[in-house]
Formats: structure tokens, sequence, C-alpha cells
């Protein structure tokens, strides 16, 4: 039934030249949807114009379609509203209630019951987007991520596989623990009480289990960025009772930032010959990259061999933009110049490291459990990540301008650059001041 090609539904009426979008209802749906084709104008002569405004009468009845062979009742309800709500907007129209259809303008009024009575005996669904006689779906709790999925897909596209996977595993989470509070309501039900109800279960649970606010913070964070999109597919204001739910940190539940490493503990024990031979060369190289970069470990398991630049005049890593996986902002975007043991890693690994390829977790646990068992953490507060913090504090401590810190570690100053020539030089001039000794020959 599935038909990607909208223009092969497009067809000009031979009287007067206008397109229409014109199909006949799939055999297989038949049974189910008694209308023998579907017609609507596109009100155009021109062909691009036509197929544009056809794709949402397409998908729409698409939509409609799946949710009927399917047989849920609740999909079809959904269906049916997006369908109508999409037609409206192809009309001219903002899809309304019949309640509040006959409360409009005359003028607007007028305009949709001229509609209604040029498509009576013609288009129900039509019909309906204009009328608003389609009754608001009622999706619950448990619809949540196929909603958001459904009316979020621009959202969700350049995330790799992986990035995608942990995306639905944080929201799948805070559906599932709403639901366990607050049973499967309706969105359209859930009011204040249910919000501060789940808000108070996860009071106690932080509580009860010495976690910290941004746990519980990112469930409601997650929610309401799902219910957004939604709300703005639906015309519905599902996220309105969600505000200002966050929990508010104190000096107890707030999560403490990871501490740098001491310079003097690189130089003995990270940067010591042999001391993590226990590691396997990409996650050894990975940590020796991060020394002098303080690039983030995804961005460094991430690195392509194009965004390694070790011929050119001032050898460096790009943190590139990229179509197949997001990078943490657009200020993350940059070129960080490549010296000391950073350098010599980079040599090691020209191509990237493709064992850890969109998989920078698992390097991160190997790594952080290595470095613990065998003695190279100064405190059980310290992660490999605490290497970007060390890199940080050295730049500051030798008065690296901010725009050059900002454009260093990826954070916001102005507008993002990737830094010119000149530029690039000042930087692997400063960053060569300060670099750690390497014995490279070890």
């Amino acid at each position: 039934m599935r038909s990607d090609d909208v223009s092969q539904f497009v067809k000009k009426h031979p009287a007067s030249g206008i397109y229409r979008y014109y199909r006949r209802v799939p055999l297989e749906v038949a049974h189910l949807d008694k209308r023998t084709h579907i017609k609507q104008s596109l009100k155009t002569k021109i062909l691009k114009e036509a197929i544009d405004r056809a794709q949402a009468i397409h998908d729409a009845a698409e939509n409609f379609w799946r949710a009927l062979l399917a047989g849920n009742d609740n999909e079809t309800a959904f269906a049916r509203y997006e369908a109508a709500v999409r037609l409206a907007q192809s009309l001219g129209f903002t899809y309304r209630p019949a309640a509040e259809v006959a409360a409009l303008p005359l003028e607007e009024l007028e305009k949709r019951l001229l509609v209604v009575s040029e498509n009576f005996d013609r288009s129900q669904m039509i019909v309906d987007a204009a009328a608003g006689t389609i009754d608001e779906p009622a999706p619950r709790l448990s619809s949540i991520w196929t909603l958001y999925e459904q009316h979020n897909a621009a959202g969700l596209t350049g995330m790799s596989k992986n990035q995608l996977r942990k995306h639905k595993v944080s929201r799948e989470r805070a559906i599932t623990y709403a639901i366990a509070v607050m049973e499967d309501l309706e969105l359209a039900a859930i009011g204040r009480p249910d919000v501060l109800k789940f808000r108070k279960w996860w009071t106690d649970k932080i509580i009860d289990e010495g976690l910290k606010a941004d746990t519980a913070n990112r469930s409601f964070s997650d929610i309401m960025g799902m219910l957004t999109p939604i709300d703005a597919a639906l015309h519905t204001n599902y996220h309105a009772v969600w505000e200002k739910a966050r929990i508010r940190e104190t000096n107890a539940t707030k999560g403490r930032s990871r501490p740098p490493f001491p310079n003097q503990w690189i130089t003995d024990k990270i940067l010591l010959p042999g001391a993590m031979d226990m590691l396997d060369d990409d996650a050894r190289l990975v940590v020796y990259t991060m020394v002098e970069t303080g690039a983030r470990l995804g961005e460094i398991c991430n690195l392509r061999p194009q965004d390694i630049r070790l011929d050119d005049e001032v050898p460096h890593i790009e943190v590139a933009e990229r179509s197949d996986r997001r990078q943490k902002s657009d200020y993350s975007i940059r070129r960080v110049p490549l010296v000391g043991v950073s350098l010599w890693a980079m040599r090691q690994r020209p191509n990237g490291f493709a064992k850890y390829q969109d998989n920078a977790d698992s390097a991160s646990a190997l790594i952080n459990k290595v470095l613990r068992n065998n003695g190279l953490m100064p405190t059980d507060d310290h992660t490999v990540y605490s290497l970007r913090h060390s890199f940080q504090d050295r730049i500051e401590n030798a008065n690296c301008s901010d725009r050059m810190q900002a454009d260093l570690m990826g954070h916001e100053f102005g507008r993002p650059r990737y830094g010119d020539g000149p530029e690039m030089k000042r930087r692997q001039a400063f960053l060569e001041g300060i670099k750690f000794a390497w014995p490279e020959a070890a």
C-alpha cells in the first residue's frame, strides 16, 4: 500500500488545467474505507506547487489506511484527527472543533461552509477538516513516544544509531516512571496535581536513594521535550501542566563537577611510559589525544579520516559538522591543533579509532574501569573526562584569552568559527608553550 512517490497521484484536470490529488483507495483497505477514490483539487496549475500541496493529503491518507489495517481504534482516531488537521491547513484554515467553527467571524465561517457544500458528496475528509467534526484523539502517557517519533521526524534526523538509541531509552524511561506513578492517564486528563504527585515521588526517590536532582529533572525535560512537538502537530496543549515541575537543586542534590587531574598526576601517572599498557592500543591513544586537546572523549572516538589533518601546516583535528551524527552543539564544531603527546597519538591513528566509532560509551567504561583499578585516578570523583577539565584549567591559568578558550573547548562565545590560518598558528603556538614533556621514543 505504501507509496512514497506522491507525484504519481498528482493529475491535471483536462478542462481547467488545475492539478488535483487523485488516487484509488488501495484494494487491501477497500473493505474498511468505502470510498472508491480520493479526489481533491490542489488549486494550482504549477506542478511543483501541486506536488508540495499533495504531500499533506498523501501522508494523511497513508496514515489513515495504516491505522485502519492495524485495527486499533485509538490509532485510527489519531489518523483521522491528523488528517483533518493537515487537510485544514492545506485548505488555508486552522483546524478547529465544530463548536469553535460555529463561533468564527462570519467571513471565515462562510468560506468553510462553501468548502463543506462543494465537497459534501465527494470527500468526507475535506468536510471533516473544514467543519471540525473530528473529535480530538485521546492519547495516553503510553502514546507519547510513538507520537513524538512521528511528529518530530525532522528533529531526529542526523543522529547516529547509538545516539538515537540513547535518546529513545532516556525518554521511554521517563514515560515508564510517569505511568508507574500516575497510571496510564490520557494526556488531556493530566492535571497539575498529577504532575506534582510525580514530582513528590521523584523527591522521595532522591532522598531515599541519594540521587542528584538532575536525575529527576531529566525525566521532566524529556517529557516536556516530547510533548512540545506533539502539541505543535495536533494543536493541543498537553505540555502546559508540566511546566515549572523541575526540582530545585540544593548543595546536597546538586551534581558535582568532575575535578581536574593535577598536572603533576598527569606527568607522573598518566604519561609515565608503560603506565597504561593494560588498555588496548585504541583506548590508550584516545586518552593521550585528550591530554593536549581537551576534546570530549566522544568527539575523539568519532573522528573520521578527513577530520584528522596531520599534513596541514598546523596539524590538527576537526570536530566537524556531520549528517550522520550530531555534535553536542553548534559551538562544538571547531579545529584544535595537535601538539605533544596528542600529536604523537594521532600519528598512530591517522584514520581514527574504528573500534570505538559510535561506541564512545564502551571506551569510557573501559578506560574508567582500568584507570581506577590500577591506581591512576586521584579520587573516586575523577573520571577520564577529568582530563578535559585539566586542559581547561591549564589554558586558563596560562592566561588564554576568553575567545581562544571558547574556540579550543567548543564553548559558546558569540558566533562559532573554525579558525583561519593565522588563528590556528596562534592556537598552536599557545599550546606548544604549555604542553607536557613527552618522551616520544617511549
